[in-house]
Formats: C-alpha cells, structure tokens, sequence
C-alpha cells in the first residue's frame, strides 16, 4: 500500500511533529500546492494520503478518513471511576498495577488505553502489523490532548511498535511480559460505525495461528489473553479456556494459565 504524506492547505507552520513523523513512518512527503486530496492520490497514484494537521494525521483513502481518538476507552474508563462499573478486559487479564502487557493487535488501542490506566507503574506495549495504522495511532497517542489528565496519562504510557506479533513474540525471552493479549480482527463485525470501518480496511485479517499462541505462553509470566467472538471455535482450536460473563454477550474471553 502507497501512502504519502502531506500538509493541510495551511501548510506547516504549525506542524511541528511532520520531520520526526516523516522520519518514522518511512511516508514520502508531497507538498499540498492547494490540490485536493483525490489530486494528490491520482497525481502520486497513491493508495491513500496522510495529512498532517497540528493535533495529529489523519490517513485519507477513497471515502474514509482514518485518525486516533480513545474509541470506547473513555466511557469504560468513566464508568469505572464513576460507578465502579468492572471492565470485562480487566478481569479478563486480572491486571495489577505492576503488571507487564504486550497488546499484539493494537488497532485503534482502546483495550491498551485501558490497560495502561490500570498499570500505572508497569508497562503496555503494543503491536500494530500494518504500518499505516501503527504510523497513525502512535502519532495520535502522542499529540492527542483531551485536558483530561488521567485519560492523557494512560495514552501517554503506551508504547507502540510496527511489528508482526509472531516475529516478535519469538525474539523476546522468556517471561518477558506478565500479560500476553490478542484481540484479531473478528471476521464478521458487529458494528458497522464509521470510525471502525476504515481500521477494517487497513488491518491484517489473518486469523491467530497456534505458533504465535505458543510463543505467547513462553513469553507470558502469569497469563494469555484473548477476546473473541462467544460463537464459533476459535476458543477450542487455539486451546484457550472461554470466560464468557452472560448468555447475551456476543463478545468473550479466553485464557491460558502459565
């Protein structure tokens, strides 16, 4: 996939960010010249375009527009501090607030965001397979500003990595992490919101393969995590125990012990 990169029709007086991000993301840099977005893809015969605006990039591809923001996070954060409200992840993971965690399909990094919240003095890594999304997400994280301390914090915390998780998984030692989580693109979505609808387009889709949850429970101290649809086998295939907390609920999760 072709992406460039470039500025609003401002241009980059305010963007400080755009030399360490170009630099990073491996993006060619074009200049806007006033020329529409669909101008710059057929021009460049790119596959989408990344504009650089002061408060993050935001990829552009046909119709969709793709940009970090906390997804859920927020409101399952919110509900916990205002209600107490348990967080089906954090059960799920059984975090403390030392604890380790390596996401290894980040997305859009709300389950991460959580997890950061909760570990405070640990740690949350996380994995992204596409480079766009890493590219994307991580710069959001690091410029998002929501004036809300505790959220800004947490997303703050994470640290995110273009990687594949399998090759990673495999150069690390034993032990490394505390908390092993997978979260794959589910096959068929249960929501059809516009901000997901991108991510959709951009993620690897490829179903978790037994090696890489091999490697996961090597890797983990304490244990492996993934969430899943509650129908089908995925549970049963890749040996992880179902903790499905309602008979309503289309999502669950499934844990292996180490």
């Amino acid at each position: 996939m072709y992406i460039i990169a470039t500025t609003s029709h401002a241009g980059m007086k305010e963007i400080e960010y755009i030399n360490d991000f170009l630099k990073d993301s491996g993006f060619v840099f074009v200049e806007r010249k006033r020329r529409s977005i669909n101008e710059l893809m057929q021009t460049y015969q790119a596959n989408g375009v990344v504009v650089c605006y002061s408060e993050g990039p935001v990829l552009y591809s046909g119709d969709n527009k793709f940009f970090f923001h906390p997804s859920m996070a927020k409101n399952r954060l919110e509900a916990y501090r205002k209600k107490s409200t348990p967080d089906p992840f954090v059960e799920a993971c059984q975090l403390n607030n030392e604890d380790r965690l390596l996401d290894c399909t980040l997305g859009l990094g709300a389950d991460a965001i959580v997890a950061s919240y909760f570990t405070s003095n640990g740690k949350v890594l996380g994995l992204e397979s596409s480079p766009a999304i890493a590219a994307i997400v991580k710069w959001g994280m690091k410029l998002y500003n929501s004036q809300i301390s505790w959220l800004d914090e947490a997303i703050k915390r994470i640290e995110v990595v273009n990687s594949e998780h399998y090759n990673f998984l495999r150069n690390l030692p034993d032990n490394s992490y505390d908390i092993v989580y997978f979260d794959p693109m589910f096959r068929k979505p249960l929501l059809k919101s516009q901000p997901i609808l991108p991510l959709r387009s951009l993620a690897n889709k490829q179903p978790l393969n037994k090696a890489a949850v091999e490697e996961a429970c090597r890797v983990a101290r304490k244990r492996v995590v993934i969430k899943e649809l509650a129908a089908g086998n995925e549970f049963e295939r890749l040996g992880f125990k179902p903790i499905i907390r309602s008979k309503h609920r289309k999502i669950a999760f499934g844990v292996i012990e180490v």
